[in-house]
């Protein structure tokens, strides 16, 4: 009886340290969606600059300055202000869809009522 108390522990901390690590390259999503991708639906180059002072998303070689909002790191989320050359401002958000076992990600962009699947571009 005791062993088995002693192995079901040792399961219990061996699957918590896994989530640990599994999550742990996961916390900075601002950083991974920062980079270069393209829309799946259009064609079009969109660049990510979420880090940084000058934080900007590029559509096609519009620049739209940016200002993060809220990053929900539960939902792989971060909800951005982009403000137009008119001064307008609108909510945009970037969810990340992780595939099946975890080790890539595409992203979703919700953008001015459209929602655009990205994949990240070689650069």
């Amino acid at each position: 009886m005791r062993n088995l108390k002693q192995l079901i522990a040792c399961v219990l901390v061996a699957a918590l340290v896994l989530v640990v690590i599994g999550c742990g390259g996961k916390q900075d999503i601002v950083s991974q969606m920062t980079g270069t991708w393209k829309s799946d639906k259009s064609g079009y180059p969109v660049k990510i600059n979420l880090t940084g002072n000058d934080k900007s998303i590029e559509i096609n070689g519009k620049t739209v300055p940016v200002t993060v909002k809220n990053v929900d790191k539960g939902e792989y989320q971060v909800t951005v202000a982009a403000t137009s050359l008119a001064g307008k401002t609108s909510e945009w958000s970037l969810i990340q869809v992780w595939d099946d076992n975890g080790s890539n990600f595409t992203i979703k962009f919700e953008h001015d009522g459209m929602v655009e699947p990205l994949v990240r571009m070689e650069e």
